[in-house]
């Protein structure tokens, strides 16, 4: 790998989706908790108010990633969002109701009133999740994008070659193999936030709540398990092919980088094992991210909801890493060739902008994380359906 500023952003933009999915991931996990495991409207307010305080300040996780992706790398932005932009467009809808939900929901006492918003919390919820694993899938799987400087056009860029509603169909299609892909990653991505809910209700709340929380997890764990796996050992068999070994020049890479590769690739042109170019690395993190998921096990057992949170958060980060090793330098494989494919370094901003940008973001990001940080120690005690309901009583006192 290179320290170098394409490197360096690749990597903090990673940290901000990291950062996004571990954040708002709990919350994301209490919405559709919020819809199986509460019984009463007691129940369901001490969940909401759970993560009441911090959901929206989560989201700005979200928004700061595609900020940052936009800046420094324009050209994955373009191609990105314009390959998966109906399915962005769903997850921002789903965003918009979700956060409708939580406002409106109070606002009336009608329980067909808030059985409509309860049920629109639960499936936003799960649409976000669900679709978020989905284009993280496609994309390791490759997606159909060109390269249009090999074809002699300089100004287009990366053009994403489908056109909807097949651009989005192919995304959630099980017979293509990143639609596959994509949706066992979905799948995976959905039972990771649940479980994640789980060690956030644990840390939240008490009571039966919280044993309800601790059987979905029991019972869940072992799926969410087999799945990874099975999304790990389909990750080692993805391959790209080359059509013209003289166009990987293309990629942009680095002189050393681009022999590593070149030296790679078989007879036939194909890279094998696209995401375990660094294996010692890899299976550092894959065993990192078990022994995490083992211990959230045994935190959830246990009832420690700190403990529990900790070992989800750094089962994440693990497998999460495990990705960016996987990929690199790659950002945006391309199921049209290798050399289609969108780099760190030809999808890039200029030295100039990546270099103003991280200078912000050495100021900036830390005060942030501080105030977040605070935000979360102001806030964290337990909830309980009394301390609701002592609530309402002194509301009507």
């Amino acid at each position: 790998m290179h320290f170098d500023l394409p490197t360096i952003w690749a990597f903090l933009v990673t940290v901000l989706i990291a950062g996004y999915i571990l954040t708002d991931g709990f919350d994301l996990g209490v919405g559709i908790l919020h819809g199986l495991i509460a019984k009463t409207d007691i129940e369901k307010r001490v969940m909401l108010n759970s993560i009441g305080p911090v959901w929206d300040g989560n989201e700005v996780w979200f928004i700061t990633a595609g900020g940052a992706a936009f800046a420094a790398f324009p050209e994955l932005y373009a191609a990105l969002f314009s390959s998966l932009y109906i399915a962005l467009f769903i997850v921002l809808l789903a965003l918009i109701f979700r956060a409708v939900s939580f406002e409106f929901r109070s606002k009336e006492a009608d329980p067909g009133w808030r059985k409509l918003w309860d049920q629109s919390i639960f499936w936003s919820s799960l649409i976000v999740a669900l679709l978020i694993g989905v284009a993280i899938g496609n994309i390791l799987a490759g997606i159909p994008i060109k390269n249009t400087a090999i074809e002699g056009e300089k100004l287009l860029g990366f053009v994403y070659t489908e056109k909807f509603p097949i651009s989005f169909i192919n995304l959630v299609n099980p017979f293509t193999f990143h639609g596959f892909y994509g949706l066992l990653v979905g799948i995976a991505t959905v039972l990771f936030v649940i479980l994640h809910g789980v060690s956030w209700l644990l840390w939240k709340t008490e009571g039966e709540i919280a044993e309800r929380a601790r059987n979905v997890a029991l019972k869940l764990w072992l799926p969410f398990v087999i799945m990874y796996v099975v999304c790990t050992g389909l990750a080692y068999t993805i391959s790209f092919k080359v059509s013209n070994p003289e166009n990987i020049k293309y990629l942009g890479l680095p002189e050393d980088t681009l022999q590593s590769i070149a030296s790679m690739l078989d007879s036939n042109g194909v890279l094998h094992h696209a995401l375990f170019r660094y294996p010692a690395i890899e299976l550092t993190l894959i065993v990192l991210a078990a022994l995490s998921a083992v211990g959230y096990l045994m935190a959830v057992k246990n009832m420690n909801g700190a403990r529990a949170f900790l070992f989800s958060s750094l089962t994440f980060v693990f497998a999460g890493f495990a990705v960016f090793f996987g990929a690199y330098p790659l950002a945006v494989p391309s199921s049209f060739g290798l050399e289609h494919s969108i780099s760190i370094y030809n999808g890039a901003s200029s030295t100039l902008t990546l270099t103003v940008m991280l200078v912000a973001a050495l100021i900036f990001t830390p005060i942030v994380i501080a105030y977040q940080a605070w935000v979360y120690k102001m806030f964290l005690f337990k909830i309980s359906t009394e301390s609701i309901k002592r609530e309402i009583e002194e509301a009507h006192g």
